[in-house]
């Protein structure tokens, strides 16, 4: 889930371990509620935007603590606390209500994981990164003691780590050095494998020396992956009495400070100053590792699109409400996880009158957002399924793909053909979700490993050793019914390995590969191969056997589509978003146009690893895009003019059947005509929709019927997990949208994905369900199971 930069619900939201819904209520205060980002037993956190789109962490005491006269004036100390505090390391409070009927605060949000996120995501820091991140948060501590506070609870849950450095959060039970304990008679406060010996003997008696305590043992957590005290409260706090912290993966050089400041006597510990100049140099871009440069591009880039989505199915924003004024000093951070992006319901297709020479794209609403009207759908029950048959086991994303007399699912470890009419299991190798080995012929004994599918091909490659125990791939097709080898091209020879299937039209497939640059040999047979490698993009043709050109591949480079001229992709860089076209026997450009992107729009290019924009699709003389600076636009395939255009902010990749494009946002399915780009019709679902699918897309249609997957993402008040979501799809007829039926899984049934903290991992735990559609049958993958209906188109 997306951590948050507020001072006081920052540590719940990454903390919280309560698995429970979250009702939220439309509106906090001024703010639109998007979504919760995480409670504690004193409140819930909310991210919310203002009517300006600006993002907001807000806390709101729970329900049954309002009227408790004590905790009202706990929390009243709690806001006071926190808005004397500024720094450049800590997070100021924008906005409070205490005297309300549920009292809030809102304060702002932060784009990045917290410490304990991204040692567990990107493993020990390094030397340099631990003075810089010393550095920032014994300056962040110099300005809480500055107005007398003491923070009392400095652990790896409040400190988030931003592009410009650490921030320490949460100063709910932060003390003034003047007053009195704040809580009753043997209560503790604190964590136990960080606080000082002094504040578990005595809470009221801590000071700024039981913060630099904390400080060390935050090192030393970043160093090796656990506090100086080992973890277990009880324990932990036994040996914060009684033992020495244990250094031994701390860099030497680090020793002699972390030692003084972790001495069980106040008194002998360093000043902050000191801690300062121990530290010195430090370099802040040491702090940003790769693994945490990835985590904070994906928030930010998150955060653009969250601004401008629709709220949540239901919630209306509050009218009549004046923005609270925010400073200059008081700007917002926008971060958040594609977790919430999905969860809140992503980014709302917004089709308008184009009204340009270009194309036909003209809104039949005069030009009124299309997502707004439309027939809502009854989702009516689904027939019977004609069969179902067990999934994968795995719980990687799978792909499903419909080839007429077969459907073929995959996963990491997993590939199997069924037969279309009956489900048997015509080829298939891996351990299905009921445990029992895939039966059929097993094609990856002599084949390899599943590299992916086109539109009539099941693609594998296969490492080969031969003399000398020199290394090639070779990659081959196999026909979908029958497993039967067809095709079979080998790479150059020591040089290449292929790792991800990019696009694939007729005889000729793109590929990503890993180059090595030299020969490469191992040991032994079966040995794996030590060298470092570079990423290229290469034609493969697999009638000739052979490979055609590569070109090389950067980060900046998206989505790909092929057909019989040869590959497209876009590019997105600095200068904006390209989309270039590459002749499929040379790898010569062919041409290149800039992608127009919507002036008013402060949408990304793409969101994360896998992008949710800029998705290409051929349908045949024109070349379908989506992306959020731009919306969906129809080029010429041979020369790259432009056709038509409609502003949209969309996320799903569009399928063709026919004359039409079918796509959906999450909450409204569209139809629009291929040659005018003009709407033919919309529907809208009363049950959230899903906006991207990692493997294939969430829509998939014929001539026939178009299905569109339902979201499984549930919001709860520990983050975003597939518990408690809707699985399944909606089907309806393509010609005219009319709803055939709906296939909802209930909460809890089937074979929900493990929930993942870290951001990588939990995005590719979620929606993996999938679907597929050949003629009027819908084939339907998730849960554990694959089920075939018969969808009555009429």
């Amino acid at each position: 889930m997306g951590s948050m930069g507020a001072p006081m619900p920052g540590a719940e939201a990454a903390a919280g371990s309560e698995d429970m819904t979250v009702v939220l209520p439309a509106t906090i205060g001024p703010y639109v509620v998007m979504r919760p980002l995480g409670g504690g037993g004193m409140g819930v956190v909310s991210l919310c935007r203002t009517t300006s789109g600006r993002l907001v962490a807000v806390k709101q005491v729970r329900e049954e603590y309002a009227d408790d006269p004590a905790f009202r004036s706990r929390f009243r100390r709690e806001v006071a606390a926190a808005r004397r505090v500024s720094g450049v390391f800590t997070v100021p409070v924008l906005d409070a209500d205490t005297e309300g009927q549920r009292p809030w605060v809102a304060s702002a949000y932060i784009p990045g994981p917290t410490l304990d996120q991204a040692v567990r995501v990107g493993g020990s820091f390094q030397e340099p990164a631990l003075r810089a991140l010393g550095t920032g948060l014994a300056e962040a501590l110099q300005a809480i003691h500055g107005v007398g506070l003491v923070h009392r609870d400095l652990k790896p849950g409040n400190v988030l780590l931003a592009a410009d450095g650490p921030r320490v959060i949460d100063f709910g039970i932060s003390k003034a050095l003047d007053e009195t304990r704040l809580t009753g008679t043997g209560a503790m406060i604190g964590s136990p494998a960080f606080m000082a010996p002094e504040q578990i003997a005595s809470s009221h008696d801590v000071g700024p020396e039981g913060d630099v305590f904390s400080l060390a043992g935050l090192l030393v957590y970043a160093a090796c992956g656990e506090g100086p005290f080992g973890t277990g409260d009880e324990g932990a706090l036994h040996r914060v009495l009684t033992a020495e912290p244990d250094l031994s993966g701390v860099p030497d050089a680090l020793h002699p400070l972390l030692q003084r400041c972790l001495d069980k006597t106040p008194s002998r510990r360093p000043a902050l100053d000191e801690v300062l100049s121990q530290l010195a140099p430090a370099d802040p871009e040491a702090l940003l590792v790769p693994s945490l440069r990835e985590d904070l591009a994906l928030r930010a880039r998150d955060a653009e699109l969250m601004a401008v989505a629709p709220p949540p199915p239901g919630m209306v924003p509050g009218a009549g409400r004046k923005e609270p004024r925010l400073g200059r000093r008081q700007a917002l951070i926008g971060g958040l996880s594609v977790l919430g992006v999905l969860a809140a319901g992503g980014a709302a297709v917004v089709l308008t009158n184009t009204g340009g020479k270009d194309g036909g794209g003209r809104n039949p609403d005069s030009g009124k957002p299309l997502g707004s009207k439309g027939e809502t759908l009854k989702l009516t029950d689904p027939p019977k399924p004609l069969w179902t048959a067990p999934g994968a086991a795995s719980s990687a994303i799978p792909g499903l793909r419909a080839f007429g007399s077969v459907v073929v699912l995959t996963d990491s470890a997993y590939v199997a053909a069924f037969d279309a009419s009956s489900g048997a299991v015509r080829w298939g190798h891996g351990t299905g979700a009921d445990g029992q080995p895939v039966g059929g012929t097993d094609p990856l004994t002599t084949k390899g490993f599943i590299l992916g599918m086109t539109d009539d091909e099941v693609l594998f490659y296969r490492m080969q050793v031969g003399g000398s125990f020199s290394v090639h791939y070779d990659v081959e097709d196999v026909d979908p019914a029958t497993a039967r080898p067809r095709r079979k091209a080998s790479l150059t020879p020591g040089t290449m390995s292929p790792s991800q299937l990019l696009a694939g039209h007729g005889s000729t497939v793109y590929c990503l590969v890993n180059s090595t640059g030299s020969d490469t040999t191992v040991p032994s047979p079966g040995a794996s191969p030590d060298y470092q490698f570079t990423q290229t993009a290469a034609a493969i043709d697999l009638d000739k056997g052979r490979v055609l050109w590569k070109r090389p591949y950067s980060a900046a480079i998206m989505r790909y589509a092929a057909d019989r001229h040869g590959l497209y992709y876009t590019e997105d860089t600095d200068a904006g978003l390209t989309l270039h076209a590459v002749d499929a026997a040379r790898g010569a450009n062919r041409w290149s146009v800039k992608v127009p992107a919507n002036r008013d729009s402060h949408l990304p290019a793409y969101v994360q690893g896998t992008e949710l924009s800029s998705s290409l699709t051929v349908a045949g003389d024109l070349l379908i895009t989506i992306n959020l600076k731009g919306g969906m636009t129809a080029y010429d395939t041979a020369s790259g003019r432009r056709r038509w255009a409609l502003p949209m902010t969309a996320v799903t990749p569009p399928v063709v059947a026919g004359d039409l494009i079918l796509a959906n946002d999450t909450n409204h399915v569209y139809a629009v005509e291929l040659r005018t780009g003009k709407l033919r019709w919309r529907r809208t679902s009363p049950v959230q929709l899903s906006p991207y699918s990692f493997n294939g897309g969430t829509i998939a249609a014929s001539e026939q019927v178009t299905a569109v997957l339902f979201s499984t993402l549930a919001v709860t008040a520990t983050g975003v997990s597939q518990n408690g979501g809707k699985g399944g799809c909606v089907v309806l007829r393509t010609s005219d949208g009319k709803e055939l039926w709906a296939l909802q899984e209930k909460p809890g049934r089937g074979a929900a994905s493990p929930p993942a903290s870290a951001i990588g991992a939990a995005i590719k735990a979620l929606d993996t369900w999938s679907v597929a559609v050949h003629d009027s049958t819908v084939f339907v993958s998730g849960g554990g199971r694959l089920r075939a209906y018969r969808a009555d188109a009429g």
